[in-house]
């Protein structure tokens, strides 16, 4: 192994006497040496260390312009100081001043010419073994180092994770003993209402007005510690990933309707305006989802609000944004605190520890939702700033046809607000009989008809005409068909209905047109009274 690396060393001869190089090229390739290089000017030897990257310099003393003890300093201020160089002089000055001279400038050996090179080549092996070794004992360090810094790098994590497993040890203890407590306070606390009035309602010096006031205190602590076991369970479940969705269809508005009824006398007792909203262009708006959690979701949500409202309202309420249905409740109450928003969906939380004494309930509520959303596949939102109130909200998707019907709702409200103004229909068709044909039929309705042949004319047509009231939309057209001329016209007209008009008539051409962004569809021949009732369908008539 040595002596390879030996032979592929890179050897620098420094003579100005190429007879002296020639004999030392030659022996050096006698002896296998494969990589050598030779100067005869001593100004280019600083270039070729830079460039040919020497192993070993044979270096002579006398030469022009710089001599060897130039040279060597030279090299001694590029040199790393932890790179071992040899440096073999190789001089005809035989003093002993100069020898001692070049080995204090920086020479690893010297010899006086005339040299046998036997000796030369022996003392080049032993000056590039030392260079190998030197170079091994540099590599190790630097692997040591590396080794060194990966161990440190490997401890300071195992510190971090032994101090972050210590950390959730202890906060594990401290959640223990929140639940133990907690638990302790929140069934005791009702069993004492119901173990009590209970007993006084057999008290024989009980009068029967008092009796019949002790019968909803003792509702109210049976209906708290029933609420109670029911949140510790699905805390468990939730924890231990042991629930099962059951989803089916629900009806957002009449779910909404429903639970706000129950919670108008909780409201009314707290003096508080409990109400709902819901948008006029999406009524009875169906999902999929399971429809337990849903109410457990929003009864918490309800239960927050109304538990940390002193004065003002309460609103449960929906909104369509794009492919989704948010739900929220809103409150006017004391709000939550921007540093400790992220903490109060943890276990036993309710916004700070002076809250968790001063407002009864065992803190799982928002957990216990936060817990279930993530289930459905989405997850809470609060904004909330303190002493302004709070909106906790979250999204569910809207199944594709509801996402239509929505889409189709409110291009009829807008058409209606826009009664006034005259139709304005686009025909996108290349058939020239077509065209007459559609002009035509439609000229009962309206006298501005305009038509484009191609899919790329129907777009510039919409950019320049925001006053549009109905786009036919051929399929099959030059330049840009009828698909991509939907998609790209819904990525700045929402709202202009759109019906494809073509003559691929499969069920899946139908499908394709109204992925693409289409409202509805008619394939060819068209019937004269099936357009109108699209429109009519539309509202556009």
């Amino acid at each position: 192994m040595i002596h390879s690396t030996l032979v592929n060393a890179n050897i620098l001869i420094v003579d100005d006497q190429k007879v002296n190089i020639d004999i030392l090229e030659g022996f050096l390739d006698i002896q296998g040496y494969t990589n050598l290089c030779s100067v005869t000017d001593p100004r280019e030897v600083m270039n070729q260390y830079n460039s040919f990257r020497p192993d070993l310099i044979l270096l002579d003393l006398s030469m022009p312009f710089l001599n060897g003890f130039e040279v060597m300093e030279q090299l001694r201020s590029v040199v790393p100081d932890d790179d071992y160089l040899p440096v073999l002089v190789l001089t005809a000055d035989a003093q002993i001043e100069v020898r001692q001279a070049a080995l204090s400038s920086g020479a690893s050996d010297f010899l006086t010419k005339p040299f046998d090179l036997i000796e030369v080549g022996l003392r080049i092996k032993n000056l590039l073994k030392t260079r190998y070794l030197h170079q091994q004992i540099e590599n190790r360090n630097w692997i040591l180092e590396v080794k060194v810094s990966e161990r440190t790098a490997e401890l300071e994590k195992m510190n971090m994770e032994l101090t972050k497993a210590r950390d959730l040890a202890q906060a594990g203890d401290r959640l223990k003993t929140a639940f133990i407590q907690n638990i302790s306070h929140e069934v005791r606390t009702p069993l004492n209402g119901i173990l009590g009035f209970s007993n006084l309602l057999l008290d024989a010096g009980i009068s029967d007005e008092e009796k019949t006031s002790f019968i909803p205190l003792l509702q109210a602590s049976s209906d708290r510690l029933i609420k109670t076991i029911s949140d510790y369970m699905d805390i468990s479940l939730i924890m231990s990933d042991n629930i099962e969705l059951n989803v089916r269809e629900v009806y957002v508005e009449q779910e909404l309707t429903e639970l706000g009824k129950r919670y108008k006398s909780l409201s009314a007792a707290r003096n508080l305006e409990l109400s709902t909203a819901f948008p006029e262009e999406c009524r009875e708006i169906r999902i999929q989802t399971d429809p337990d959690l849903f109410r457990k979701i929003i009864s918490h949500l309800i239960d927050n609000a109304i538990k940390f409202t002193q004065q003002g309202s309460i609103v449960i309420g929906y909104s369509i944004k794009s492919d989704v249905v948010e739900v929220y409740v809103q409150d006017t109450g004391i709000g939550v605190e921007n540093d400790i928003q992220e903490k109060i969906f943890g276990c036993f939380m309710q916004g700070s520890d002076s809250s968790t004494r001063n407002y009864e309930g065992n803190g799982l509520g928002l957990s216990i939702s936060s817990g279930f959303l993530r289930l459905l596949g989405s997850e809470i939102h609060l904004e909330s700033k303190k002493g302004s109130g709070s909106t906790f909200s979250f999204c569910l998707p809207l199944p594709p046809e509801t996402k239509k019907r929505i889409s189709i709702e409110r291009r009829k409200r807008k058409n209606k607000q826009k009664t006034a103004s005259p139709l304005v229909i686009l025909i996108a068709e290349d058939d020239f009989t077509q065209q007459l044909y559609l002009q035509s039929v439609l000229k009962r309705i309206t006298s501005d008809i305009y038509i484009v042949k191609n899919g790329l004319e129907a777009v510039e047509f919409c950019q320049k005409h925001p006053e549009l009231s109905l786009l036919l939309m051929d399929i099959k057209m030059p330049e840009m068909n009828g698909y991509e001329a939907t998609r790209q016209i819904r990525m700045f007209c929402k709202d202009l209905p759109i019906i494809a008009i073509t003559a691929y008539a499969m069920h899946s051409d139908e499908q394709k047109a109204i992925g693409a962004g289409c409202d509805d569809y008619l394939s060819k021949p068209v019937d004269s009274e099936k357009l109108m009732r699209k429109l009519r369908d539309l509202s556009i008539i």
